[in-house]
């Protein structure tokens, strides 16, 4: 169940700061910090506390750029930086929680996000079309396929130089980790949908993972998230440990 931030971790929530051609907020925690831009309605840059980024936006570089963000719903539709689709708004900034509605096309786009101190969350309100739900972008802030490894959540362990095109087993979330911060990235799906994930390396020196709940390209691009609301959530967490991935998962992330 999902817990919220812990007591007495502060989040600090700062509007209207420039990143990467883009106006974006900036979502601080003891844990990570967020760069959520307003038009592109998604990630640019997600920050440990060693400073790694673990996405790496750029508006240019393909897989060394622009390919890159979280969680990169619908290509040229919603929810990627870069994009200017949409726009952001602040809802809420408390010491305990920040609160962000994206829309687009006049509301047939509609998500909110909420961080807390342990993580962040999206509900989808309204799609206007089906979507995947990403995260392409450099784990310990730079790619190493050879190195850093993903666990699903019934514990199967896959080299992140491998590939996969199939259903992850309820509940349905995954941690990206890395060996050299010992930190790893849990993303998590809640929703009404069963579907095909798919994982897939994007080269290795400067490349990005490419990870989508719902994607599927074995036939072209394919998306299979259809029915709101669902949630989706990710959370830095200082730990490789399956054990204590899948701990925190249960205690903060709104998975079932």
């Amino acid at each position: 169940m999902n817990k919220g931030s812990k007591m007495g971790e502060r989040i600090t929530c700062n509007d209207g700061v420039m990143d990467e051609g883009q106006e974006s907020f900036v979502v601080r925690t003891s844990r990570a910090s967020y760069v959520y831009q307003k038009a592109g309605c998604g990630f640019s840059s997600l920050v440990d506390r060693d400073g790694n980024d673990w996405i790496g936006y750029h508006p240019r570089g393909e897989h060394k750029g622009h390919y890159r963000g979280i969680p990169n719903m619908g290509n040229n539709a919603f929810g990627h930086p870069g994009y200017e689709t949409g726009r952001t708004e602040l809802v809420e900034a408390s010491e305990s929680v920040v609160t962000l509605r994206s829309t687009a096309d006049d509301g047939k786009w509609d998500v909110e996000w909420n961080f807390f101190s342990t993580h962040a969350s999206m509900t989808a309100h309204r799609i206007a079309a089906p979507v995947w739900l990403l995260y392409e972008g450099t784990p310990g802030g730079k790619f190493n396929p050879d190195m850093q490894f993903m666990y699903w959540s019934d514990g199967a362990t896959f080299n992140c130089s491998e590939r996969f095109r199939q259903s992850i087993p309820a509940p349905k979330w995954v941690a990206f980790c890395d060996p050299k911060t010992r930190r790893s990235l849990a993303l998590a799906y809640d929703g009404p949908d069963t579907f095909i994930d798919t994982y897939w390396p994007m080269y290795k020196k400067g490349g990005m993972t490419v990870f989508g709940f719902g994607r599927s390209d074995q036939n072209g691009f394919e998306y299979y998230v259809e029915n709101v609301p669902f949630r989706f959530s990710f959370a830095l967490i200082e730990s490789v440990v399956f054990q204590e991935i899948a701990a925190y998962v249960k205690a903060y992330l709104p998975v079932s």
